[in-house]
């Protein structure tokens, strides 16, 4: 390369680099509507969203851990003894809504990110085209210097000659040049430019990296939602083949009812026989004040299901179902709920092991309620002054008066003695004198 052509290199370097770097006149602020504002604009705006769906994303991920939780807590209910069907069926329905919201909530998350992304390939396409103006631009500027170094060039070569350091003959030639307003415009372009491409990179980088950890995140949550609907359909099997236990159940104890009460005169036979129960029920509370006064004055201790094993509630606290409301006073005594205890089956059938639910003392045994005309086998234990645990409808007990128990100990086996209509116990609790539910007190 001839010394004229190297030097006209330098310089046509010098010069771009003094006009794009340190412009001779001072440039307009970046105005509305300015390339430059428009990119940190975007640049906002993905952030934004990005941020937006990071919420999003961390919403989905506390809705998975309640599911999750829901799920756990149904799986054990199903798989414990005593399940309260009713509920456990309300309980699934409502898992099931919660994972139709989840899959519609992951589906609008998807539909986002997809958003995100075509925003990002948007971006991607400014940055090929803003390179493109770059380049054509300071091509521009360059043919554009590389005239008006020809048109001064002897001048040019007197200060590189005559200069004593590289510093000032760059000084010096700033001077002597003078540029067009077009060259000026050029060279803001050119600044405003490379300012747009690096806010479009930026953007670009962090949108990349931000839609990377959002579609890692729904991926995951797809794959949890797969397990929790695996884990419904598993419990919807659990929850069928209970319901299929207990419709077993009652339909054959209601088959030995309808037996029982074919007539008309039959019916209200059971119902005069249910009723005096009722009144013999209360007069027996009555007696067992005096025997409970010996007793601590609250309990204190623990409570277990009265049997073990595989077993189903036929019936639960409240109206009862053969279809006999109650009188609304008995002996004095109100009767809110005519089935004053919950029912109780096992699925091997009679004689199944009866345990007391509670600790206390054996208040009565036998058949307490035969001078009213019930002959059910059953064991009254009192547990406090105040708390008494009935077990009706034994085929026998192994317990006498007087005797302390345990929660856990043997007391009797399941029978169908009395006015019942199948092998059964029926487990009541007593507060005070009044029955209550026996579920709020079990396990």
């Amino acid at each position: 390369m001839s010394t004229v052509r190297h030097r006209f290199a330098v310089c046509s370097a010098i010069l771009l680099l003094a006009v794009v770097l340190f412009p001779t006149s001072r440039t307009d602020p970046v105005k509305a509507g300015d390339p430059l504002n428009d990119a940190v604009a975007q640049q906002t705006q993905l952030a934004l969203a990005l941020a937006a769906q990071s919420a999003h994303l961390a919403a989905l991920a506390r809705q998975q851990a309640e599911l999750s939780a829901s799920l756990q807590q149904i799986g054990g209910d199903l798989s414990r003894v005593g399940l309260q069907i009713d509920g456990a069926v309300r309980q699934l329905d409502r898992l099931t809504a919660q994972l139709n919201t989840a899959r519609a909530d992951l589906r609008r998350y998807e539909s986002q990110i997809a958003s995100l992304a075509t925003d990002l390939k948007r971006v991607a396409a400014d940055i090929v085209v803003t390179r493109t103006q770059l380049t054509g631009r300071e091509a521009l500027l360059q043919e554009h210097l590389r005239a008006a170094y020809e048109q001064s060039q002897t001048s040019v070569l007197e200060v590189l000659l005559s200069s004593g350091s590289f510093g000032a003959a760059t000084n010096q030639l700033g001077f002597m040049l003078t540029l067009s307003d077009e060259d000026r415009r050029l060279s803001d372009e050119i600044r405003q430019t490379r300012a747009r491409l690096e806010v479009r990179q930026q953007t670009l980088r962090d949108g990349g990296a931000g839609l990377a950890r959002l579609r890692e995140g729904a991926k995951t949550r797809a794959a949890a939602l797969k397990v929790e609907q695996l884990q419904v359909e598993a419990a919807r099997r659990a929850l069928a083949a209970k319901q299929a236990q207990l419709r077993d159940i009652q339909q054959a104890q209601a088959a030995n009812l309808a037996a029982k009460t074919r007539t008309a005169e039959q019916r209200q036979r059971l119902i005069r026989a249910q009723l005096r129960a009722l009144q013999g029920q209360q007069q027996l509370v009555e007696q067992l004040k005096a025997a409970s006064r010996s007793l601590a004055a609250d309990y204190t201790g623990r409570f277990e299901w009265p049997q073990d094993g595989s077993f189903v509630v036929t019936q639960e606290f409240g109206p009862t179902r053969v279809g006999v409301e109650p009188p609304a006073n008995v002996g004095g005594t109100h009767y809110p709920h005519y089935h004053s205890g919950i029912d109780i089956s096992n699925l091997g059938g009679c004689g199944a092991p009866i345990y007391a639910a509670a600790d206390g003392t054996v208040l009565r045994d036998g058949r307490p309620n035969l001078a009213y005309g019930d002959t059910a086998v059953g064991v009254i234990i009192g547990d406090s002054q105040s708390l008494q645990t009935w077990y009706w409808h034994l085929a026998a007990e192994i317990v006498s008066v007087g005797q302390v128990v345990h929660a856990g100990d043997l007391i009797g086996y399941e029978g169908s003695s009395g006015m019942s209509t199948g092998c059964h116990l029926h487990f009541q609790l007593m507060a005070n004198g009044v029955p209550v539910n026996p579920r709020a007190f079990l396990p």
